[in-house]
């Protein structure tokens, strides 16, 4: 049986994402809320729009493998052993800028 949210649960899940910056999935699953719920719950709200892309080229330098990616005017190196989940942060708060 699927989960009944409140408006105020609703309200509270995206005031956290606006605040913290964080994507909505990784809220909801602090909330205990499924992530196609907070999607949608975002998008109701008006803040989750087209998709962003990011450009991906190789990286020039020979003697490490590395991966840049240049959201905008940004350019993010990223080397082996990365955080992934820092990284979708940081391209989802660069994706936000002007």
């Amino acid at each position: 049986m699927r989960k009944r949210h409140t408006a105020e649960e609703r309200e509270q899940l995206i005031a956290e994402v606006r605040a913290t910056g964080e994507i909505p999935r990784v809220v909801a699953a602090r909330m205990g809320v499924c992530a196609s719920s907070a999607y949608r719950w975002m998008k109701e709200a008006g803040d989750v729009g087209a998709p962003v892309f990011a450009r991906v080229v190789p990286s020039r330098a020979a003697s490490t493998r590395a991966l840049v990616v240049q959201v905008g005017r940004v350019t993010i190196r990223i080397e082996a052993g990365f955080d992934a989940e820092l990284l979708r942060g940081v391209v989802a708060a660069l994706g936000d800028s002007p």
